[in-house]
């Protein structure tokens, strides 16, 4: 980071708390959350939703998003939220948080004030208390206890977060609300192509380093077949090679496009377990506690905070054996 970068986040986030305890808010008060990350941080943030309305059953909760991750928060019955641009143009969030400015109770920030999008906002709403994981940081207020979030599945590191802020502990878990209409067509379209006790896989990832190759895809495809079992291959519809794609592995599996994260989260929730590299499709899984095999980098794949966490699942590397892989005592 530039020194430049340094100094002017520094300047945004150079703010004292009005307060100094969640108890000093009023009883149903009016709460911010940031949530301008990906998919499968908001599920991550979860805990935090939940140890809300523990505490304030009339909390009014507000998440801040974007159109990256605005379809898995508009379900989710527990909040509002305000759709901001994307975190690029960070620089037009003022104008749109102008109205909220000096109305916020407590702004909750899960994530490292780092970056620009997420420092405007705390900035620009001045809200009486923040508080959050990143305590290197002067508007943070500092936790009554240690928050203790080192080598820990993620959910419950925000978990830890709140009860070192005073709430009341809670559950560390992911949670996911599909979209019932979504729900009801994914039912319709399995039906009609007679698509039953499943598994997903799915390859793809937001970066080219956490995809499989079609030739290992076409591995892992096989090898459940010759292990009798159903594969849905969920390809998403932005894939450029989809042609590349479907007419390599299209024989011994079914060929789905999604359109939308909801798609995959009721494809998900329908399966009898999925294969999945490394992206919020393993925290959907875990989620509905569906068998997940996980597959990673070998960097990745001893980190704990974000690995599967069903009650039946399996790790692997992206390079192990196809058999390796398909793992039946997680599958079946």
């Amino acid at each position: 980071m530039s020194i430049h970068k340094k100094i002017f986040r520094n300047i945004l986030n150079n703010r004292n708390n009005l307060i100094g305890s969640i108890n000093e808010l009023p009883a149903s008060p009016k709460i911010f959350i940031d949530a301008t990350f990906q998919i499968g941080d908001y599920f991550s943030i979860s805990p935090i939703i939940e140890a809300i309305k523990l505490k304030w059953e009339d909390a009014n909760i507000t998440i801040l998003c974007t159109p990256v991750n605005v379809d898995v928060i508009s379900t989710d019955s527990r909040v509002n939220y305000l759709l901001l641009p994307h975190k690029n143009k960070w620089y037009t969030y003022p104008k749109k948080l102008k109205p909220f400015k000096g109305d916020i109770d407590l702004l909750i920030e899960p994530a490292s004030l780092d970056r620009a999008h997420r420092c405007i906002l705390g900035f620009i709403l001045k809200p009486t208390l923040t508080i959050g994981l990143d305590q290197s940081v002067k508007c943070i207020q500092k936790p009554l206890t240690d928050i203790g979030d080192k080598g820990l599945f993620q959910p419950m590191v925000y978990s830890n977060m709140m009860a070192a802020y005073g709430f009341d502990h809670v559950s560390g878990m992911f949670k996911v609300y599909e979209n019932q209409d979504k729900l009801i067509s994914t039912d319709k379209i399995l039906t009609e192509k007679n698509i039953k006790d499943y598994i997903v896989f799915n390859p793809f990832a937001s970066s080219k380093k956490r995809c499989l190759t079609v030739e290992k895809s076409k591995e892992i495809i096989n090898e459940l077949k010759e292990k009798n079992l159903t594969c849905v291959f969920i390809v998403p519809d932005y894939i450029k090679n989809k042609k590349k794609w479907t007419h390599a592995l299209g024989h011994n599996c079914h060929i789905l496009t999604v359109s939308s994260i909801q798609d995959s989260i009721c494809l998900i929730k329908r399966s009898n377990g999925v294969i999945s590299v490394d992206t919020a499709l393993v925290h959907i899984s875990t989620a509905y506690n569906k068998p997940i095999i996980g597959l990673y980098s070998q960097s990745e794949l001893h980190s704990k905070n974000w690995k599967p966490n069903s009650d039946k699942k399996h790790s692997a590397l992206m390079n192990d054996s196809a058999q390796y892989i398909v793992d039946l005592t997680v599958l079946k």
